[in-house]
């Protein structure tokens, strides 16, 4: 799942991905409150009916499911082989954050990113 591409960056990534043929999908702000295991499709987890209406988040994200270490590796290869550059802000689906809503995903993303980046 991409957060956050802006429409020049949004099209290179999905270039530089189509290769590897991930199944690629990009969350709308109107979509942050549901559970990201909704947003991936994963059976058993159930919507919420209202639509997200905060400010949200405004850093780009990438949210993998079901992916293998090789399979993130491909992945950061490819980005950096078309020039995309560094996404700073990656997850992977777990069973605990599989029912958090995007902005909560994003808010433990970006606390571990800044505690492992803090001394640098």
């Amino acid at each position: 799942m991409l957060y956050n591409f802006d429409s020049d960056r949004l099209p290179k990534v999905k270039r530089a991905l189509l290769p590897l043929k991930f199944f690629l999908k990009t969350v709308s702000k109107e979509d942050f409150s549901q559970p990201i295991g909704v947003l991936a499709g994963i059976k058993g987890i159930e919507p919420v009916e209202e639509k997200y209406d905060g400010d949200g988040f405004n850093d780009e994200m990438i949210v993998m499911g079901g992916f293998t270490s090789a399979k993130i590796d491909a992945l950061v290869r490819a980005l950096n082989k078309n020039g995309i550059g560094k996404i700073a802000l990656k997850a992977v689906i777990t069973p605990t954050n599989m029912n958090w809503n995007s902005v909560e995903l994003y808010k433990a993303v970006k606390a571990d990113h800044d505690e492992m980046n803090k001394n640098n």
